[in-house]
């Protein structure tokens, strides 16, 4: 009886929907009428989605998915009669602004999805889509820029997506819209549109005016206190579009699916040049300008693409020739080129031994193939600032950056929204206050928090942290910075805190002390070593007992205690109770095998923990900070993190399922029975533990009257 009513309901829909008229073009579009907007990502599958105000939450247009509504709402029905259901698209100042009937306000983007607002904060926009549902010709757009799509699970964002499936195709972003009425409140709803968005006008004014005179004050400390002036960087006018005239500028291999040399030319964020990744035939990707005159000054400037990830420019050649042939190096740039989004990056003055008609620069990426945003060629320049900020000059051009940027959007977008200006203010004013902090005597409140950080960093003592010299540095520029804890010395500290944390200089384990070694993972749990002997049926078997997550883990038995062997020369064993040695896998490869303990020596060395391609990509020497690990031959020992298998790998590791990174710390807990005497006590017969007599014993363990005695 369900099933039949259910139908029956939705026959009469689609008889009620079938007698309205859905618009054929945008421009049919009315203030005044009442419009029914479904989606067709679920048409596909028979079911019904329309665009509705969702009661249950209060402030979202969802997306009504039958058997599959909002909370609270049971099986969703189409239904071009329910208010809810109901939108009119009201005019303002040339734009159209969403409108919800059943919530009686505006509809607008919010946290990625569609909500109702007094004041809306986004126009819309309907066009034509390019998907293969005819019934579902539209699409619904933000800003003429964000797609409003369709779906049913996202309660965080209100069902209505604006942020997935961001194209024209997709059935996610096809609509119809269905005339279905008339409103009867038009003028009022009018009237309150015009007064919201001029009270939005007069807050987006008061942003831009708040930007304006940021940057105006930006440029009157750069100029009248930093004193900033620049002698010559003029820009030379490149073009791309006549070989045969003057400062023609291309690419050998120049892509021809995207990203054109005007791209790089211009002074759109959003255009950019791409070398070819199509079908490339060099193995080189070079840039090339044919001067109008020679030229033996320059710079240039470039700007890395503001939407990409990887494949910047990695080194660059300058060369020149004036032939056009044969090209002569001038000067090569590998460090520090931007390796991420809308950065920008000066090659400084640049003196070629001669001038030159042609210049080429060979580009140089991972993958041969490159990408820019904006390029420019520009005369050498003479820079002229305060003394008192000359050490600071990055910062300076920071801030240059950034003025630039503020007044660049001003002229760009007057479209814009007042969070935008704000963002642009308060990266100038960031800035702008930074510089006047480094040129100030002034205690620094971060600086006296650092001082806390550091001082903590000396309390870390025992195997694998910075040793004397090291130690004694750091705490001279700790109480330097305590004298005078400005800005300025918080760079300082900062730069010596570094050092000190990636000190080579370690503390290692001393001859004939009692350690734990215990493996650390980046998650915080410590599993530690641990030995047992078979006892009458002889052998040893080795294994990883499960610690704690916690830093300093708990007290560890005496089965976990070894005695460190130096052996000089940097090389160290450790020895269990029972006298055996701790050693590593046979196989010397990255498959699993057990570990256990031997007679014989293993001879590690102790190598302090770094990043390196076997940890985890976002490690940091600080996360590595006091951790080891244990090299045999160069191999390392890495036990798997259930602790089954021991491997051994060519670099240390840490990583979630993997780690080699191992904290040494001394034993605090009860003797483990090991005779212990020095060598000038050593007066009766000494043997090795193969039974061998020993002349003249060193540091180590011997048996001496019929009991292993460690000689130290």
């Amino acid at each position: 009886m369900k099933k039949i009513t259910l139908f029956i309901m939705m026959l009469l829909v689609w008889i009620a929907t079938s007698a309205q008229s859905a618009i054929t073009s945008p421009d049919e579009i009315q203030p005044g009428k009442t419009y029914w907007i479904s989606n067709g990502r679920y048409y596909t599958w028979d079911y019904g989605s329309a665009m509705y105000f969702d009661r249950v939450f209060g402030d979202r247009i969802c997306l009504g998915y039958f058997g599959q509504a909002a909370e609270g709402r049971g099986n969703f029905v189409d239904n071009p009669e329910d208010p809810d259901q109901q939108f009119a698209f009201i005019e303002y100042d040339g734009n159209l602004y969403l409108y919800s009937v059943g919530a009686d306000n505006f509809v607008s983007m919010k946290d990625g999805g569609a909500h109702v607002m007094s004041k809306p904060e986004n126009y819309i926009t309907v066009t034509t889509n390019t998907c293969d549902l005819a019934d579902f010709p539209w699409n619904l757009k933000f800003d003429g820029e964000v797609y409003i799509g369709g779906y049913w699970g996202r309660p965080e964002n209100g069902y209505i997506t604006c942020i997935d499936d961001q194209t024209s195709s997709s059935y996610s972003n096809s609509w119809k819209i269905i005339e279905v009425g008339e409103m009867d409140n038009l003028e009022e709803v009018q009237a309150r549109l015009a007064e919201a968005m001029n009270d939005q006008n007069d807050i987006i004014n008061l942003a831009k005016d708040s930007l304006i005179n940021t940057c105006e004050a930006a440029e009157d400390y750069l100029y009248s206190v930093i004193k900033y002036q620049v002698v010559g960087g003029y820009p030379i006018v490149l073009q791309c579009d006549n070989v045969l005239e003057g400062n023609y500028i291309f690419c050998n291999e120049p892509e021809q699916t995207e990203g054109s040399m005007a791209g790089l030319l211009d002074d759109d964020d959003d255009t950019f040049f791409h070398s070819a990744w199509n079908g490339t035939m060099e193995g080189l990707h070079w840039l090339q300008i044919n001067l109008e005159e020679e030229l033996q000054e320059f710079q240039f400037i470039y700007k890395t693409r503001n939407n990409a990830y990887n494949d910047f420019p990695t080194a660059i050649e300058v060369t020149g020739s004036n032939d056009g042939e044969y090209f002569e190096s001038i000067k090569y740039f590998d460090q520090n080129l931007p390796q991420g989004m809308n950065l920008k990056w000066k090659s400084g003055n640049i003196v070629a031994d001669k001038p030159y008609k042609y210049l080429r620069l060979n580009i140089y990426a991972p993958s041969i193939f490159w990408h820019m945003n904006k390029f420019e060629l520009k005369n050498t320049e003479e820079v002229y600032i305060s003394e008192s900020f000359e050490q600071y000059i990055n910062y300076v051009d920071e801030l240059i950056d950034a003025i630039e940027a503020g007044k660049k959007f001003i002229d760009k977008n007057p479209d814009a929204k007042e969070k935008e200006y704000y963002v642009y203010a308060d990266a100038i004013n960031n800035i702008l206050e930074f510089i006047k902090k480094l040129v100030s005597n002034e205690p620094d409140e971060e600086t006296i928090a650092l001082i806390t950080t550091a001082e903590e960093l000396l309390t870390y003592e025992g195997v694998g942290y910075p040793a004397e010299a090291p130690r004694t540095e750091f705490k001279a520029v700790i109480d330097s910075t305590k004298k005078n804890p400005t800005t300025k010395a918080r760079f300082e500290l900062e730069a010596a805190m570094e050092k000190y944390i990636e000190s080579s200089d370690i503390i290692y384990p001393e001859n004939g002390k009692k350690y734990t070694l215990t493996f650390v993972w980046p998650n915080g749990r410590r599993n530690f070593i641990n030995y047992e002997s078979y006892g009458e049926w002889g052998g040893y078997t080795f294994s990883l007992l499960r610690d704690t997550y916690t830093p300093n883990g708990m007290t560890l038995p005496e089965t976990a205690v070894f005695t460190c062997i130096d052996n000089g020369e940097f090389l160290y064993d450790f020895m269990t109770t029972d006298f055996m040695y701790l050693t590593t896998p046979e196989n010397e490869s990255t498959s699993g095998t057990e570990v256990g303990f031997s007679d014989y020596q293993t001879l590690f060395t102790i190598v302090k923990m770094y990043p390196n391609e076997k940890c985890n990509s976002s490690t940091t020497y600080k996360e590595l900070f006091g951790l080891v690990a244990l090299s045999n031959g160069g191999v390392f020992m890495v036990p798997t993190a259930s602790g089954e298998y021991i491997y051994n790998d060519y670099l240390p590791n840490f990583q979630s399922a993997w780690s080699s990174a191992m904290k040494i710390e001394e034993w605090t807990g009860e003797d483990t029975g090991i005779m212990e005497t020095t060598i000038g006590n050593v007066n009766e017969h000494v043997y090795d533990l193969q039974g061998r007599k020993v002349n003249n014993p060193i540091k180590g363990i011997y048996i001496i009257g019929n009991k292993k005695v460690l000689v130290k």
